[in-house]
């Protein structure tokens, strides 16, 4: 699994490092030939256009604290699928579904999952798409540690920061491969705390 997480961040710190390269040439680039098509272009989020629809899977990485002699995992199945859609070539919004899975800690498990909304920052590069993301995600978290540990258990939910940066690659007009990493802070029963989300997945294009 660190391996596989070592493989996406590469690609998307490799990616992300080509944007100083190719700024000026996208900002001076077919704006209008975008707006031209944009009447015609389906999407789910209200107000955009250009939509997409996107499932990823990958591990989530757990910060929130061990304690005690216990065995305790930081990596987790995880996964999300979204929808999103662009208000221009440069910037889009994004709603979508994380189930960051369940991990062992401190005697017992801890599990969180939410809704997350995100303002999206996307550079094309021909076949290439890097792109970076600011939002909130709502969560709900359990805990249930070893009653000998002290810890409290129990459920909470609320708000919290997310942000992440990805890169896309296009198949074909319609289908991308995408590698993403995410941050969300969850509330949990000792805290807030953030929970890194490393995804590979697909992407289809309205």
């Amino acid at each position: 699994m660190n391996g596989a997480k070592s493989w996406v961040a590469t690609a998307v710190l490799s990616a992300c490092g080509a944007v100083p390269l190719a700024v000026a040439a996208q900002m001076t680039g077919s704006d209008a030939e975008w707006e031209s098509g944009r009447a015609s272009s389906y999407s789910l989020i209200p107000y955009t256009s250009y939509g997409y629809a996107g499932l990823n899977l990958g591990w989530a990485d757990y910060e929130t604290p061990c304690v005690g002699a216990f065995t305790c995992d930081n990596d987790s199945f995880a996964g999300k699928f979204y929808t999103g859609g662009m208000f221009s070539r440069i910037i889009g919004a994004q709603i979508g579904y994380i189930n960051m899975g369940e991990v062992n800690r401190s005697g017992g498990n801890v599990q969180a999952y939410g809704i997350d909304i995100s303002l999206v920052a996307n550079l094309p590069l021909d076949a290439f798409n890097v792109f970076g993301k600011i939002g909130t995600t709502y969560g709900w978290t359990e805990s249930r540690p070893a009653l000998v540990t002290g810890l409290p258990g129990g459920k909470e939910d609320g708000f919290g920061l997310s942000y992440g940066a990805g890169v896309g690659f296009d198949l074909t007009r319609n289908w991308a491969i995408v590698g993403e990493w995410d941050r969300h802070e969850f509330r949990f029963t000792t805290g807030k705390d953030d929970v890194d989300l490393w995804s590979l997945g697909v992407r289809y294009k309205f």
